[in-house]
């Protein structure tokens, strides 16, 4: 028998560990895969793959994964491989190190970003990037 996907359930292809709405979490949570929050959580949080606060979440930890999507509340830091992106339901309160940032028109941003070069950058790309930042042009 076929097994199932998450797919059927919430429209989300591939994700490992959902956390639902009215569920509470006290500590670190780490999967190698996906990760869906959507309840409350307090701790820190690494996925393997992408992230996405759900908007009933209200999360407070230092988030690390290759793509941070927020549609909750987060209080906590942001270091994505790729891109963090803040939806028009979204509250950050922290710092997001990302090689990208978008923030959807009522999305919520308090705190610094710092942009990063994308990893499937090629090398010469990553030098002239280099060379631009530091005034040598």
């Amino acid at each position: 028998m076929a097994r199932k996907s998450h797919e059927d359930a919430l429209g989300v292809v591939g994700a490992q560990t959902i956390i639902g709405t009215g569920v509470e979490i006290s500590g670190n949570l780490s999967s190698e895969a996906d990760i869906i929050i959507d309840g409350t959580l307090e701790g820190s949080l690494t996925a393997g793959g992408n992230l996405t606060i759900g908007v009933n979440a209200n999360v407070k930890a230092n988030v690390e994964a290759d793509n941070v999507t927020v549609a909750g509340v987060l209080h906590g830091d942001i270091l994505a491989n790729g891109e963090a992106s803040i939806l028009e339901t979204g509250q950050v309160k922290g710092n997001i190190k990302a090689a990208g940032l978008a923030i959807s028109s009522g999305g919520v941003f308090i705190g610094r970003s710092i942009m990063t070069i994308p990893s499937q950058l090629d090398a010469d790309t990553q030098s002239q990037i280099s060379h631009m930042t530091s005034g040598d042009r």
